[in-house]
């Protein structure tokens, strides 16, 4: 009998032996293997593949200095989160290649050494967000700078983490910044480690944007191109060189910005531009179809907009796009403060609506414009594609479905503010914003004497290589403010109104200038979308109380449950052993 009851006693000891040897050999194997499984539907854990091989490629440690840290907001803390597990997961690839710190700028009691902290971080690039908190006792400010340092072999790049960065941070914005962290910190790391750099150069001599009007973007997309200002003025060589045996000429330029015009380009001029083209170089064309101004306009009350004949209309016709000569007001607009009917002695502003300023929401999933905050834009025409088969044309913007189209000429008025203009009613989205992409057909093909071709110009070419251009009806969309009594320009996309930046036009250009320079490391970093899944605040309320019972009732019932059942199985299988 003793025999007997020995024997259960044994065998639940050697299996508990043999269960804790186990669980050891398993920990000790897994300090060898790493195993890792992305379980969501947006792989939001999975690095791509263009930044994965920038880490591999590095030669020297990347150390990255995040300052989102300490006594944060929910969703700062939630933005601090994402970027601490995408550093990790950087980590995982290159454990000997990059280390990370997070720093609360705010750290030090003493206000003077927090002000020397907070001016050296925005002498080196990263600008601060006043956030408001809510307390027991009233509402205190903070000072957050949420960006980051990323140095490498000595050099250092500002890194802004939180897009947007004037307005107190919403969910909405927050989200937007997640999905653009691993474009942001892949694409510094590739600044510091590139060597070779795109050119691009925006066109002038037509009456385009001046030089301090697109200085935001010019300097923005200076820290990954080299970016230049070209005069064509006739001559041949303006855009391309004739190199000695060669079929035909080469670009000097990878990418031509040509930024609202408002003069005829010469027939040379559009003749260099389309061999530009047909020699594989791309084109950003930002272009007005209608001279409306806005200055002439306050001092006026109204100015008549007409057609603006620019020449580039043959160009872009053979493309397989055309801008139409018109104006198109949207219910989606930009406001406007105007002064209405005096008070006594004094006059009064309010701000309006301004229907021709549409803000364009991005609907479409392409890299250009996934993720970026809605386009601002200014006088904008409506856009038609022509049939041409071996051009791919996308839509890339449009305005909302309210829209209206007035036709050449076009009476501006301030007093459009006060009339009923069927803005209610739904119609189409007018395309304002096309990519074309593809073997382009020249202009000038059937047009060119034989004379010239064999004196003029022996290395035209009437079939071009496989490129890209992309065409928006809108010259003001790459323009910043600019302020000339203090010879200083605002951020592209900044609101006087709301006093900070809130549209996306700085994005859509940078997005537009990586995708057409086939700069894919960029372009598919900015294909992440991750999904804010918010709660509904309704049923946050109104079943708070049962989901709190749920929670605490639930985990504790399988626990009684499961300590039931097994008390059960234990009992039986002993009785059955007596």
């Amino acid at each position: 009998m003793a025999r007997t009851g020995r024997s259960p006693r044994l065998r639940d000891l050697t299996e508990l032996v043999a269960g804790v040897g186990i669980v050891l050999l398993l920990l000790f194997i897994s300090g060898f293997v790493r195993l890792r499984a992305d379980l969501t539907s947006e792989e939001r854990y999975t690095l791509k593949e263009t930044t994965r091989e920038v880490i591999a490629g590095l030669d020297d440690r990347v150390y990255v200095k995040v300052y989102l840290h300490g006594d944060l907001p929910a969703d700062l803390r939630r933005l601090s989160e994402a970027a601490r597990e995408l550093l990790d997961e950087m980590r995982v690839h290159g454990p000997d290649k990059l280390d990370y710190a997070f720093i609360d700028p705010s750290a030090d009691p003493d206000e003077k050494l927090r002000r020397e902290v907070y001016a050296t971080l925005e002498k080196q690039g990263l600008q601060y967000s006043s956030i408001r908190i809510r307390e027991k006792d009233g509402h205190s400010e903070k000072i957050v700078f949420p960006g980051a340092l990323v140095t490498y072999k000595g050099r250092t790049v500002a890194v802004q983490l939180l897009k947007t960065q004037l307005r107190t941070p919403d969910a909405d914005m927050v989200n937007r910044s997640i999905n653009n962290l691993e474009f942001e910190l892949g694409s510094a790391i590739r600044q510091l480690t590139r060597k070779e750099r795109p050119r691009l150069a925006f066109l002038e001599g037509h009456g385009e944007l001046e030089p301090i009007q697109v200085r935001d973007v010019a300097t923005l997309l200076g820290e990954h191109y080299d970016v230049s200002r070209v005069r064509i003025d006739g001559r041949l060589s303006a855009l391309s060189d004739r190199l000695e045996g060669a079929r035909h000429r080469t670009n000097r330029w990878d990418l031509l910005i040509v930024a609202k015009p408002d003069s005829v380009f010469p027939e040379k001029d559009l003749y260099i531009i389309d061999q530009f083209v047909m020699n594989g170089g791309k084109v950003l064309w930002l272009l007005d179809a209608m001279n409306a101004n806005l200055d002439s306009l306050r001092r006026n009350q109204f100015s008549m907009a007409t057609a603006m004949d620019l020449g580039v209309d043959q160009l872009l016709f053979a493309y397989g796009v055309r801008i139409n000569n018109d104006l198109l007001l949207d219910r989606s607009c930009a406001p406007i403060e105007i002064f209405t009917t005096p008070y006594g002695n004094q006059r009064k502003m309010e701000r309006f609506p301004w229907y021709f300023e549409p803000v364009l929401i991005p609907q479409s999933a392409h890299p250009i414009v996934n993720n970026i905050d809605p386009v601002h834009t200014r006088f904008v025409s409506s856009m038609d594609t022509i049939g041409t088969d071996s051009i791919r044309k996308t839509v890339l913007l449009t305005t909302s479905p309210y829209n209206r189209v007035l036709r050449n000429p076009v009476r501006v008025a301030l007093n459009i503010v006060e009339l009923q203009l069927g803005l209610d009613k739904k119609g189409t989205p007018a395309p304002v914003a096309v990519l074309l992409e593809g073997p382009f057909t020249s202009a000038f093909a059937g047009r060119l004497t034989e004379r010239f071709l064999t004196e003029g110009d022996p290395q035209y070419r009437a079939q071009g290589r496989p490129t890209s251009q992309l065409v928006i009806s809108d010259g003001d969309v790459i323009e910043n403010r600019v302020d000339p009594a203090k010879g200083m320009y605002y951020m592209l996309g900044y609101d006087r109104y709301a006093n900070a930046k809130i549209y996306g036009n700085r994005e859509l250009l940078v997005n537009a200038v990586n995708y057409l320079l086939d700069d894919r490391s960029l372009i598919s970093l900015r294909s992440r979308a991750i999904t804010l899944r918010q709660l509904d605040p309704v049923r946050s309320v109104g079943e708070r109380a049962l989901w709190q019972v749920v929670n605490l009732a639930v985990p504790s019932a399988v626990v009684i449950l499961a300590g039931l059942l097994f008390h059960a199985l234990r009992k039986r299988r002993y009785t059955r052993t007596g």
